[in-house]
């Protein structure tokens, strides 16, 4: 009896290292972008940056939940639940992460016009539209090698997109 529970539970965890399949958008990839986003906050990084981050982490969420359904319940699913993932995730964490700034713009109206921005939300947008951009950019490299892919292509681009960013933003703001 002892070894037929060994051999069920050598199985068992055999099935559970073993992954059947990889996504684009696997689940240790986007808890790894939410990880380093918080850590970036708590190391002083600007809310604009962190915003870059949660907002690619939030639209991955949402793209790899639309993967894991086999069937189309509703029409653009993919899509819908990417937003939904992306408003679920950014608009709850504005109140703990916002940082706003304002713009003048003196050409509106009689006396002008002054925006509030909020730098949070515009980075979680950049970010959103950021991992959007990776896969297209990803497969037109490829097809200018003629079809061939480098080793961790999308992961590289899409890292090298967000980073590029965060720190374009870090040092300009």
């Amino acid at each position: 009896m002892i070894i037929v529970a060994a051999l069920l539970t050598g199985l068992l965890a055999l099935q559970l290292l073993l992954p059947a399949t990889a996504y684009a958008h696997c689940p240790l990839c986007t808890a790894g972008a939410g990880v380093v986003a918080f850590g970036a906050a708590k190391l002083g990084v600007g809310a604009m940056s962190v915003g870059i981050f949660l907002g690619a982490f939030a639209v991955a969420l949402g793209l790899w939940v639309a993967r894991l359904l086999k069937k189309q319940y509703v029409p653009r699913q993919k899509e819908a639940l990417a937003i939904f993932s992306f408003a679920t995730t950014i608009f709850p964490l504005q109140s703990a992460l916002a940082d706003y700034t304002s713009v003048y713009l003196p050409f509106w109206g009689e006396y002008g016009k002054t925006l509030l921005i909020n730098r949070f939300l515009v980075g979680g947008i950049i970010g959103g539209v950021l991992i959007l951009l990776s896969p297209y950019l990803s497969r037109k490299l490829a097809l200018a090698r003629g079809g061939a892919m480098y080793p961790f292509q999308g992961m590289v681009i899409t890292l090298a997109l967000l980073v590029s960013a965060a720190v374009a933003i870090e040092l300009a703001v």
